[in-house]
């Protein structure tokens, strides 16, 4: 059964959203409102959760004037915050399993910190959809490198033969498949694909119809 691995953030959970409701909520605690303006502020130190978490707290502090104990806890703040405001996304689950039921094995390989992204799955009721979950912080190895997908593959008792891999980061998602050699699908999200990235064999506009591509481009 070949494995269909997936990225979370913002391929099975709508991290940016969350992240969007918990800036708002931050911001009215902190200021008395939430203009656009500041939760754009916000969206861009954060770098869609891909910027370095060191680099995302020192522009946290710059767009919000924190104080260097308030820039300590911002990064554990925001990872709370988060996960707190995350919502199920409909499709989801119904994907994964239909997946499944076409012969492949979804499982999660996710960049991030063990805690975070184990909660983010239990919070979403992913984990009857899924047949594991590698991340970054537990196996020592951070996408795009292509030894997190072997990993991945040991854990989930299969091989990279016939794996697809589904993610929104060209930059970890798509490159690290091209440097497993497996097929891929990117997710748009609305977004040009950014140059200077390896190319992903499909582009989609929603994780249902990245499935669809996957199954249709495998039993074609």
């Amino acid at each position: 059964m070949p494995l269909l691995f997936v990225d979370l953030d913002n391929t099975l959970s709508d991290r940016a959203a969350s992240f969007r409701r918990w800036a708002a909520e931050y911001l009215t605690e902190r200021f008395g409102e939430a203009s656009d303006e500041m939760i754009d502020a916000m969206v861009i130190a954060d770098g869609d959760g891909i910027t370095s978490k060191t680099q995302a707290a020192a522009a946290f502090a710059e767009v919000l004037g924190l104080s260097r104990d308030e820039q300590a806890e911002i990064i554990k703040v925001m990872r709370a915050g988060t996960l707190a405001h995350l919502r199920p996304t409909p499709g989801i689950t119904e994907a994964l399993d239909k997946a499944h039921a076409a012969g492949f094995r979804p499982f999660v390989v996710t960049n991030g910190k063990v805690s975070q992204q184990e909660g983010k799955v239990a919070r979403l009721g992913l984990a009857d959809h899924i047949a594991g979950m590698v991340v970054s912080e537990g196996c020592g190895f951070t996408k795009p490198d292509p030894q997190i997908f072997r990993v991945a593959a040991r854990v989930a008792g299969g091989t990279l033969a016939g794996a697809w891999m589904i993610g929104d980061a060209a930059e970890s998602d798509i490159a690290g498949a091209a440097a497993a050699a497996i097929d891929s699908v990117w997710l748009s999200r609305g977004r040009e694909y950014p140059a200077g990235y390896a190319r992903p064999t499909l582009i989609a506009d929603s994780f249902p119809q990245a499935v669809d591509l996957v199954l249709n481009n495998s039993l074609s």
